[in-house]
């Protein structure tokens, strides 16, 4: 009742609270209450409530945060701040307070008072604190090896979110809304137990890195290849068979990895990602290898080990930059000459086929010095 009827006056005292309790249930009524008491302030506006919110910040103990505060102070009069500005500040103070209450020795970065990075590796959350809602200059969120099961709703609020790591997780699923945070460039959901990717994830325009690996995906969302700024891709061990249409539309991607899937031809999706410098499609179940991928005119490493594969096609032997070539545990009973074409080559893997013969051209390769692994 006391937030209720005296609001402003009420701060001193949840902040005392705040400070010096240490169950989670009273802190989180606190701390509920002071984002409560600091909204409704901010929304009345008025100079009492400004007033109130200076003396706030005045008690501010956190050295980062003083810091921040005193650099303000030099360039500017606080009391020229609106009282959204000295709300955000405290909002995220109070937050911080609440947050290291809860999660020892939690890891955490701040610029110009406002929390820009958290990190809450190995803290046995199921779900994310509710308290991260409010800190909308976040751009660094790690919640790896916890035991979350799913992502809220309310995570759209952090637009200014670059860095997502969920890895070594319980999550089986994704919020549309995840597909708003339009900033993000990093998302890792390594170890999870994903079955789909919600359709949003295609809006991502700013998303460099996906890191998929370790879940169980039977398939990509069709309009996949709209992340046109996409650069590195892992779905390592996953149940993919097939990849959309739209794949091939990944034009800024550089690392590609689909080992240990499902997958049962280097399809011509693939062959027309021009930029690629990686691509490792280790135990799949591939079986052809289409003539287009003389297209990948950028790719330096290859890696097709542990497949099906009985032809590699002649045009391989257009992959001018082409350093490292793993066609090893197929069923290759010949390979093709317009390997020794491959002037850049520094390594040639081929054991555990069924090599008919060993062909002469291979010596030649070693001359020049190409390591070759029969």
């Amino acid at each position: 009742m006391l937030h209720q009827n005296f609001k402003d006056k009420a701060l001193k005292i949840l902040r005392w609270t705040l400070n010096h309790e240490d169950s989670p249930l009273i802190l989180s009524t606190t701390y509920n209450s002071l984002i409560s008491i600091l909204k409704y302030i901010e929304k009345k506006g008025d100079s009492f409530g400004k007033l109130a919110l200076l003396q706030e910040i005045d008690q501010i103990k956190d050295r980062d945060f003083k810091i921040g505060i005193e650099i303000f102070k030099s360039q500017y009069d606080l009391k020229d701040c609106s009282s959204s500005e000295l709300t955000e500040i405290l909002v995220n103070y109070f937050s911080l307070l609440f947050l290291l209450k809860l999660h020892f020795r939690l890891k955490y970065a701040i610029e110009d008072c406002r929390i820009v990075e958290l990190n809450f590796i190995f803290k046995g959350l199921t779900k994310l604190p509710n308290a991260i809602s409010y800190l909308l200059n976040l751009r660094i969120l790690s919640l790896r090896y916890n035991q979350i099961t799913e992502i809220p709703e309310w995570l759209s609020n952090l637009q200014s979110l670059e860095s997502l790591n969920l890895n070594m997780n319980n999550i089986n699923n994704l919020p549309k809304t995840l597909g708003s945070l339009q900033n993000l460039k990093e998302l890792t959901l390594w170890k999870n137990e994903l079955q789909e990717l919600p359709s949003s994830i295609s809006s991502l325009k700013s998303l460099k890195t996906l890191n998929l690996r370790l879940n169980q995906l039977n398939f990509l969302p069709e309009k996949f290849g709209i992340l046109e700024n996409l650069e590195e891709l892992n779905l390592h061990d996953n149940k993919l068979t097939n990849l959309p249409t739209s794949f091939s539309s990944l034009k800024s991607l550089k690392k590609l990895n689909l080992s240990w899937n499902l997958l049962t031809t280097l399809s011509k999706p693939m062959t027309e990602l021009g930029s690629l410098k990686l691509l490792d499609l280790e135990r799949n179940e591939i079986s052809t290898i289409s003539p287009s991928i003389n297209s990948l005119t950028s790719l330096e490493i290859l890696n097709l080990c542990d497949n099906k594969l009985e032809f590699i096609p002649e045009t391989i032997g257009k992959l001018k930059n082409l350093k490292i070539l793993n066609i090893s545990r197929n069923k290759l009973k010949k390979i093709p000459k317009t390997l020794q074409s491959l002037e850049n080559l520094e390594e040639l893997y081929l054991s555990e086929n069924i090599l008919e013969i060993i062909p002469p051209f291979l010596k030649k390769m070693e001359e020049r010095g190409v390591r070759i692994h029969l």
